[in-house]
């Protein structure tokens, strides 16, 4: 009778693990096939947004189906500044900002820049990026060189 008890205790434990194995098994099939699907896909809740840039901020941009960049800066050195180079890496492709030199007076936001036009290939609209810009300029009162680098996120226009 005593061997009983034990095997019906042993038996209530092995059905409590298989209920709740299963239980667990299927989360974990429906939280790999959400994630599949992209929907824990960090870009799809994030914005536009820069970071890690000083000096220069990187005021507005955008990526257009075509493959052109196109970026606003603004001077908050607190000195007049050339802008002489901007670069852009999005995945394996490198472009800079046509029309450069440009001068900024303090405070003072620069024109839109662009890049080539299909610089980045076509892009898929509303997909997402992120790009490594480097922005390299000059201190025109001292006449000394600096460069400053960041993040950019955004989506596809």
């Amino acid at each position: 009778m005593k061997g009983d008890t034990k095997n019906k205790r042993g038996q209530a434990a092995l059905d409590f693990l298989m209920t709740y194995g299963w239980a667990i098994a299927l989360v974990v099939i429906i939280a790999a096939v959400l994630f599949a699907l992209g929907v824990f896909d960090v870009n799809n809740f994030v914005g536009n947004k820069a970071v890690g840039f000083s000096q220069i901020a990187v005021k507005g941009w955008g990526l257009s189906p075509a493959g052109t960049m196109t970026i606003k800066l603004s001077n908050q050195a607190g000195v007049p500044v050339s802008i002489d180079n901007v670069s852009i890496v999005i995945g394996n492709t490198t472009a800079t900002m046509s029309g450069l030199p440009v001068s900024l007076t303090t405070g003072a936001d620069s024109s839109i820049l662009s890049t080539s036009a299909a610089a980045f290939g076509a892009q898929t609209a509303g997909s997402s990026y992120t790009a490594k810009v480097t922005i390299s300029y000059t201190d025109t009162n001292a006449n000394f060189p600096y460069v400053t680098s960041g993040t950019i996120t955004g989506k596809v226009a």
